[in-house]
């Protein structure tokens, strides 16, 4: 019988991200934001709901709860949205039973389950979005001095079928993007040597206009503010994900 209802519920959520990809006419980037912040903060504003009930600070809970039931409606889980609803309702009369307690509950057991089939979905997803655009024949340039780093970077560029470059230093990296014209260039801010803010603005004066993403750990505002100044065309934060460095090829080399 739960295997039956993770099926039932696993084919609820397939067909509730089918139809969000309609919704958003195929947006790849609007479709993994939403999933991705279910994923992030739904399990950390059930914590906060145990301790609103924990305290009787029931009008809390509600708007809580009223701030997370849309979440299961995009993925296509109406059911636990109205179910979230009716326990809304009771909580914002100020008063709490059973029945509403029951549903909190049952709601948070399942999460992990709905976390677990939005990642496969995701990776899938992007599996395919691979599989289709495969990008051999296309020569991306990675300009980092950390050597994990360069050798992750390299790594998932080579997943896309893309050639990788990769440059250790300020000088190396402007030398190989004259002369090896990449296609795409991921260039940290804080290279040696010259800085890959250096590196940006020599390329543009030079008529380079092949997309640099910008790379750097720093989530200072002005960081990225000056990488889109020099010519950069994105700015990414390290350390980054396979996710968001694929979104990247995808973007700039599709």
């Amino acid at each position: 019988m739960f295997n039956e209802q993770q099926k039932a519920l696993s084919e609820q959520l397939k067909e509730g991200v089918r139809k969000l990809y309609e919704l958003l006419s195929n947006n790849e980037e609007g479709v993994q934001s939403i999933i991705n912040t279910f994923i992030s903060e739904t399990p950390k504003l059930f914590l906060e709901i145990d301790v609103l009930i924990d305290k009787n600070a029931w009008r809390q809970t509600a708007a809580i709860v009223h701030k997370i039931k849309s979440r299961y409606s995009y993925i296509g889980l109406h059911e636990i949205y109205n179910e979230l609803d009716v326990a809304e309702a009771k909580l914002l009369k100020g008063t709490i039973d059973n029945d509403t307690l029951l549903c909190l509950e049952k709601v948070k057991q399942v999460n992990p389950q709905i976390i677990a089939d939005l990642k496969t979905m995701l990776l899938e997803k992007q599996a395919l979005i691979l599989r289709d655009k495969n990008f051999a024949g296309k020569t991306i340039l990675v300009a980092e001095d950390d050597p994990v780093n360069a050798m992750v970077f390299e790594l998932f560029v080579k997943e896309t079928g893309a050639s990788a470059l990769v440059a250790i230093n300020g000088n190396e990296a402007l030398q190989m993007a004259m002369d090896k014209k990449p296609d795409l260039i991921f260039m940290d801010v804080h290279m040696p040597f010259l800085s890959g803010l250096d590196v940006i603005k020599k390329l543009r004066s030079a008529g380079c206009t092949c997309p640099i993403v910008s790379l750097s750990a720093s989530i200072r505002l002005n960081e990225k503010q000056n990488s889109l100044d020099a010519g950069a065309n994105d700015f990414l934060v390290k350390p980054a994900n396979r996710s968001s460095i694929r979104n990247l090829i995808i973007k700039y080399l599709k």
